[in-house]
């Protein structure tokens, strides 16, 4: 679910960089860090802090933290770090000591909380808190309290990073990444011939090769807006389920930054099964790559589209069951033997096997 991060032993540094490996700022979240070996992030998972009006977690929030306590306890050795965002109580308020109280037992399968920390916000110089283990009793908790400053969570280097080595700049919320891939029209001209085949349907017959082989060409020579008849023929390609697949392909090597941007378009401007598949083939990429909200939100925007899109239903169950994205690889070399079953040699996979951040809990 996330990049592997280094864990710095400075628990200001690990905070500051929170953002950056979601690839957005929570608010109002309860976040867990995996913590693992040789002192790296090795996923990060985020989830509303869903609280009764008492103060209490909900019922839907303790089944969240019992879940990721499933997730958590796949990787072993780690510690558990986890991180209040919320900016309604005190740091030391006992509603955020009830929560964490909760996660350490949900999370008992890594030994529990190893530290739980409070951010109001997450933003360059607002305070943060230790509030977990809990001081012994009797002693005064405000002054053993661990406390500290965040630094700019912009231009830390875990942002800088990530925006340098895979061109993601930080979002200042969630929202910003369904906002990205808005529908927009396929065609605005109804006098257009392909106007009314940009739903893939003209009748034609269309060898998978061919198709392929336009939509190879379309990542290769990226054009900022593609035509209309072009955007008919790839409506038709990415339908077409060996094209599909062989498609996936694109995602670990060289040509995956050009992939993403043609698959961000065609999700953008097609409608029905073809949105839904240019959405599956994005969210893909993302979950390979271990950006977990990104990919999680493609996958929304696939269902919504066309719900019976079985492949965007099994990356959603893989992704809601935690599965890591080295489970994506399995299928990389079949994905490999179809696009050259169909006349494309495509370059050796290039992309570092991520680990895993999720930006909504799974």
């Amino acid at each position: 679910m996330s990049r592997r991060t280094p864990f710095s032993a400075d628990p200001g540094a690990l905070l500051t960089a929170v953002p950056a490996l979601l690839g957005f700022v929570p608010e109002r979240s309860i976040i867990v860090l995996v913590c693992g070996a040789e002192h790296t992030v090795e996923a990060t998972m985020r989830h509303d802090l869903a609280l009764t009006p008492d103060g209490r977690p909900t019922t839907e929030l303790i089944g969240v933290l019992d879940h990721l306590g499933a997730i958590c306890a796949d990787y072993v050795p780690a510690q558990i770090v986890v991180v209040i965002a919320d900016d309604r109580y005190p740091p030391d308020d006992a509603r955020y000591r009830r929560v964490m109280a909760v996660a350490d037992r949900l999370l008992a399968a890594q030994a529990g909380v190893c530290r739980g920390f409070v951010v109001g916000e997450f933003a360059s110089g607002a305070p943060w808190s230790a509030i977990w283990p809990v001081i012994a009793e009797g002693r005064d908790a405000r002054s053993e309290m661990t406390v500290g400053i965040l630094e700019d969570p912009w231009s830390c280097p875990t942002a800088v990073a990530v925006a340098v080595v895979h061109g993601r700049p930080l979002l200042r919320r969630r929202e910003e990444i369904a906002e990205m891939l808005a529908p927009e029209p396929g065609c605005a001209d109804p006098g257009c011939r392909h106007h009314a085949s940009v739903d893939g349907t003209d009748g034609s017959v269309v060898d998978s090769a061919e198709l392929f082989a336009t939509v190879v060409d379309s990542v290769r020579r990226p054009r900022r807006r593609l035509d209309c008849a072009t955007l008919a023929e790839l409506d038709r390609a990415i339908t077409e389920l060996r094209v599909r697949d062989a498609a996936m392909a694109l995602a670990v090597n060289d040509d995956r930054d050009n992939a993403e941007k043609l698959w961000r378009q065609l999700t953008r401007r097609l409608t029905g099964s073809g949105r839904a598949s240019a959405a599956t083939l994005l969210a893909h990429l993302h979950y390979i790559r271990g950006e977990g909200a990104y990919a999680g939100v493609a996958l929304d925007i696939a269902l919504s589209a066309d719900p019976t899109w079985s492949m965007a239903h099994l990356l959603d169950d893989a992704l809601r069951t935690g599965l890591r994205p080295a489970i994506l690889w399995t299928t990389v070399s079949n994905c490999y033997r179809i696009a050259e079953e169909l006349g494309q040699t495509l370059p050796r996979p290039t992309l570092r096997r991520a680990s895993w951040a999720s930006g909504d809990g799974g």
